[in-house]
């Protein structure tokens, strides 16, 4: 069985997001830190399709625990109550 842990390195030392289990093997995947890297919607757009894609993936992928976690994220709803009933009223 397999597991993915975010975790991110602090001081040379590799610190996971969620406890590991006593005795588990991991296997570490560097990966360059894209929040270094702040591109304009525009910059994005100018890039090769290649390296947009690239650079959109990894963000992903550093986003992914947060959307899988965090309730608030994708708990919503596109309109809200109030939204939902405008069409009503200008009738």
């Amino acid at each position: 069985m397999s597991i993915t842990v975010a975790g991110f390195v602090k001081n040379g030392v590799v610190v996971p997001e969620a406890p590991l289990p006593e005795g588990a093997r991991v296997e570490i995947r560097v990966e360059a830190p894209v929040a270094t890297d702040h591109h304009t919607p525009s910059e994005l757009r100018r890039m090769p399709r290649e390296q947009r894609q690239a650079i959109l993936s990894a963000a992903a992928e550093l986003a992914e625990e947060d959307y899988r976690t965090d309730k608030e994220l994708t708990g919503f709803e596109a309109f809200s109550e109030e939204e939902l009933h405008d069409d009503d009223s200008e009738s």
